[in-house]
């Protein structure tokens, strides 16, 4: 019984460090590539729990005409006004099946992988930190 509540301790310390991880990586890479200090961001109930946490984003109910798109649900719906936004995806199928989608951030295989595509980023006249230009494809 013991070995099984330390594995739910264990468990639970490592999602919480991978959310923390994953908010620390918004709160670097997005700021720069759109050069805002804070970020107007419509996002899905799951990504609103995140970035809550943060005073780098300010969370809208809709988008404006300077929004990003943050989904992470493949089933979440995007509202007719942000379908044209710029979307940063937390998975590689949201990444690849959405023409919008600039970039994402999704664990593979417990790694974090990051990924920016350049058709969109020249779409939306975004510029990508130098350090961050070998992840274009």
């Amino acid at each position: 019984m013991r070995n099984i509540f330390t594995l739910f301790i264990l468990l639970g310390t490592l999602l919480h460090a991978n959310n923390n991880y994953e908010l620390k990586l918004y709160e670097k890479i997005l700021p720069v590539i759109f050069k805002e200090k804070t970020l107007n961001v419509y996002a899905d109930a799951k990504s609103k729990e995140l970035l809550k946490h943060s005073d780098k984003f300010k969370i809208l109910q809709n988008c404006d005409e300077d929004t990003i798109v943050l989904i992470t649900d493949k089933s979440s719906f995007i509202p007719d006004l942000c379908k044209d936004k710029p979307i940063f995806a937390t998975s590689y199928s949201l990444y690849k099946n959405n023409t919008n989608s600039f970039g994402a951030f999704y664990w593979r295989k417990g790694r974090p992988q990051i990924i920016f595509k350049n058709e969109a980023i020249k779409q939306f006249n975004l510029k990508i930190p130098k350090n961050l230009q070998k992840y274009i494809k």
